[in-house]
C-alpha cells in the first residue's frame, strides 16, 4: 500500500468516525460490533440491503458494502474471528452507470 492510498483512507476512516461522534452520544466502546452472519441478517432484514464488493485490507480485514434498494448504504469491516463492526452508513447511494467504470475489471 502506497503511502498516499494509506493517508486517504486514514482520512476517510477518522471523518467517518468524527461525525459518528459528533452525530451521538460518545461510547466507550467504539462502533458497534456483532457476529458477521447476525448483522449481515439484520442488514438484509430490516433494511433490504445486500452486499454489491468487498476488499480484503493487508491487515486480513475484510471491508464490504451493502445497498438497499432505496439506495441505504452501509460499510462493515470483518475481522478474521469473524466479529462485524459498522464502519458508516447512509442514504442516498447512486451505483456506477456501467460495469466499465471499476478499475478492478
Amino acid at each position: 500500500m502506497t503511502l498516499g492510498k494509506f493517508l486517504m483512507i486514514a482520512g476517510v476512516a477518522g471523518a467517518t468516525l468524527a461525525t459518528s461522534v459528533l452525530a451521538q452520544s460518545p461510547s466507550p466502546r467504539g462502533p458497534p460490533c456483532a457476529d458477521r452472519n447476525h448483522v449481515v441478517g439484520q442488514l438484509r432484514d430490516t433494511f433490504g440491503e445486500r452486499m454489491i464488493g468487498s476488499g480484503l485490507a493487508e491487515s486480513g480485514v475484510l471491508f464490504e458494502l451493502y445497498v438497499g434498494a432505496n439506495g441505504s448504504w452501509t460499510l462493515l469491516a470483518t475481522v478474521p474471528t469473524r466479529r462485524s463492526c459498522l464502519i458508516g452508513s447512509g442514504e442516498a447511494w447512486e451505483p456506477l452507470p456501467t460495469p466499465e467504470h471499476f478499475a478492478a475489471q
